[in-house]
């Protein structure tokens, strides 16, 4: 009875199993979003809170995102470990330039919304210009996936606080 007490007020094992129910769910998500082209893909959601969570040092989302991102490519055919070599460009070399001009106001997350989706399609141009690869064409969808994310991200980063 004393475990199950300490480990429902342990904050730690609450926001692991949010982020192992959220990876479940976007399991099932993006097996939806690839039949409905209207559900947006999740991509800058997982980014924000992938960001987030780097930010405060809670690295154990990791665990749980790298399989997700890497369904997420599959899923779409993408090339393999792209996103997560884009988070690692991102988060070591972008994140902190835009830190240390801008700091840290939460106000910036419907922006960073937008830059998961263009940065990643910048990125991926920029892969297939090094290797030769078929590029990905653009589509207007991206700004609609970018608006509905920027309204669905915020209470979803409030929800893994």
């Amino acid at each position: 009875m004393q475990t199950f007490s300490t480990m429902r007020r342990n904050s730690t094992h609450q926001s692991s199993l949010r982020i192992f129910f959220f990876s479940l769910f976007c399991v099932f998500y993006f097996s939806c979003a690839d039949i409905y082209v209207f559900l947006p893909p999740l991509f800058g959601a997982l980014y924000v809170i992938a960001q987030e969570k780097y930010e405060a040092e809670s690295y154990e989302v990791f665990y749980f995102f790298v399989p997700l991102l890497l369904y997420f490519e599959a899923n779409k055919g993408l090339p393999l470990s792209s996103t997560l070599l884009f988070l690692a460009f991102s988060f070591k070399i972008i994140l902190p330039q835009f830190r240390k001009f801008f700091g840290y106001s939460k106000t910036f997350i419907p922006l960073f919304v937008f830059y998961a989706y263009f940065g990643y399609f910048v990125f991926l141009a920029i892969f297939a210009l090094l290797f030769d690869v078929r590029g990905f064409e653009f589509s207007w969808l991206l700004f609609f996936y970018c608006v509905i994310e920027s309204i669905l991200v915020l209470p979803l980063v409030w929800f893994f606080r």
